[in-house]
This record gives C-alpha cells, sequence and structure tokens, in this order.
C-alpha cells in the first residue's frame, strides 16, 4: 500500500510532520513502516522553500533503497531542460540531475495511478517509453511544435485555455491570467468559465464559458478508471482535493503552510476521509 504526498517545495519540515503523521519513523539516513507502507511522490520536491536539497536528499534515498516511488514535476523537468540546453542551473541541484533523470513523467501502478498534473490519455500514450535521461528526447520536448513538447506540458502543466481580456480573471494571488487550467477529467462543453478552471479565479464568470472547439484537447476521465493522485494546482483550502477518482494534493503548501497526503489502502475508488495535512507553523 502507498502512501502519496503532494508537492513539497522545498518545505522540508512539512515533510517531516506528514512522514510522522503517516505513522513513520526515520532518521536522516533511514525510514520505515510499522506495516512495510510505501511512499509515493508527486513530483515538484524544489524551488519556493527553504530547505530544497534536504527534499532532495531525502526523497532520493527513499526510492533509491525501494521506500518510495516518485514522479518529476514540472519544476524539476524544467531543470533536467535546462541542463540539456546548456544553461546554468543552481550549483546546489547539479549533485541530483542524474537521480532526476532515472524518475518517470508518469506512473501506472495496479491500483493507482501518478502524474504531476493531467493524466491526458493520448499524451501519456504517446510518452510511454520515453527516457527522460535521454538528451535527445529533452530537446524534442523543446521545440515549439514537437509533439512530445505538447505531451509533456499537458500531463505536468495541466490543460490550458486562453482567457478573454476582458473579463480580467484573477488567480488566487491577485494576478490576473491570461490563460486558465482546465478541470481535465470533466466533460466542459457548455460549461460558464466559473465551472472550468482548476483551482477557481475571480469573478466568478457565470454567463461566459469556452467554446467546444476550445475544449477539443479534452479526454474525461472516466469514475470507472483506476484513481489517479496530481499534485500542481496549488489548491486553496476551500476546494475539494477529492473529485471522483481525482486526488489533487497540491494545497500550496508555500502560501498556506499545509502539505497534504492520501493513505491508499488499494480500494478501487477514491475516499476522501483518507486525506492526511500536515502544517509546521500552526496545526490545522
Amino acid at each position: 500500500m502507498i502512501d502519496l504526498i503532494g508537492d513539497i517545495h522545498g518545505h522540508y519540515l512539512e515533510l517531516q510532520e506528514i512522514l510522522n503523521i503517516l505513522g513513520y519513523s526515520y532518521t536522516k539516513d533511514e525510514l520505515s513502516h510499522p506495516k512495510n507502507r510505501k511512499l509515493g511522490f508527486v513530483g515538484d520536491f524544489i524551488n519556493r522553500g527553504p530547505q530544497s536539497v534536504e527534499v532532495l536528499t531525502l526523497v532520493r534515498s527513499l526510492c533509491e533503497s525501494g521506500k518510495a516511488v516518485a514522479v518529476l514535476g514540472n519544476h524539476e523537468f524544467r531543470l533536467i531542460q535546462n541542463w540539456v540546453a546548456g544553461k546554468e542551473i543552481p550549483q546546489e541541484y547539479k549533485a541530483f540531475i542524474p537521480w532526476l533523470r532515472t524518475l518517470p513523467l508518469f506512473l501506472d501502478l495496479k491500483t493507482l495511478r501518478i502524474v504531476h498534473a493531467a493524466w491526458h490519455f493520448s499524451s501519456i500514450e504517446l510518452l510511454r517509453g520515453k527516457n527522460v535521461a535521454d538528451d535527445s528526447f529533452i530537446l524534442d520536448t523543446l521545440k515549439k511544435k514537437s509533439s512530445y513538447k505538447l505531451a509533456v506540458d499537458q500531463i505536468l502543466s495541466g490543460i490550458k485555455i486562453s482567457i478573454p481580456k476582458e473579463l480580467k480573471l484573477k488567480d488566487r494571488f491577485g494576478v490576473e491570467r491570461a490563460k486558465g487550467r482546465l478541470k481535465w477529467w470533466k466533460d466542459l462543453r457548455g460549461k460558464p468559465y466559473g465551472q472550468c478552471f482548476l483551482s477557481p479565479m475571480v469573478p466568478d464568470i457565470a454567463d461566459k464559458g469556452p467554446t467546444d472547439k476550445e475544449l477539443t484537447m479534452l479526454q474525461p476521465y472516466s469514475k470507472d478508471e483506476k484513481p489517479v493522485f496530481i499534485g500542481h494546482y496549488c489548491l486553496p483550502p476551500s476546494v475539494p482535493k477529492v473529485n471522483g477518482q481525482i486526488v489533487c494534493l497540491d494545497g500550496c503548501v508555500t502560501y498556506d503552510k499545509t502539505l497534504w497526503g492520501y493513505r491508499d489502502y488499494g480500494a478501487e475508488t477514491v475516499d476522501a476521509s483518507n486525506l492526511i495535512k500536515a502544517s509546521v507553523d500552526a496545526k490545522k
């Protein structure tokens, strides 16, 4: 059985706290669970928080010892792209590049799936067998019209549409956005903008929505499919983390100071009561 953990973004203390809540005992070099449970990470280990190196060190040791599985987030993938393209990257990350390049873009396990932002079926199929240790593949993802670039963008950054400028929609931080991230698992045809985006934006537009043409890239995720665990969307506390078979474990730890997880028991359907959260600054 797997305990899933959301976007950590360098928040090592919150990672330690959620491991404690989940029942793991650990030292700097070793971690174990009394029931031999395993950990699963949805990516985005780095940036924003103060201890990215500590997070990378722990997650790498867990993966290399077989106690965890992990997928790449968009932050790690961008780091790999910059490295392969010969761009300068932060010195403290360089030692982790070889390990990061062993991680998959997604995991399709027996009872569940893990991907950073969206389980987009055609993109997943295109990327099956692709290896981020392959320089030629990484360079392909840097080409504007590359099908691999689009596929990686969709599964690691979500499926987006342009927002009409006159709507002046702002995200939860008050930033006006040119694009919005769709609820990719739903059939959104005929829905207003206010029902289309994850996470929500303001003002709530109830009388206008995207055209069917703008939504053609969507491939709804049936309730008959396996549970899929994602991160990426920086959801405010008021937004449900569970939608059908989709569980979003990104509660924006940098802003809300809460790291989210999920204790999976191998069930065919998702149970919101299995959600776990950890906060160091204030217990929530």
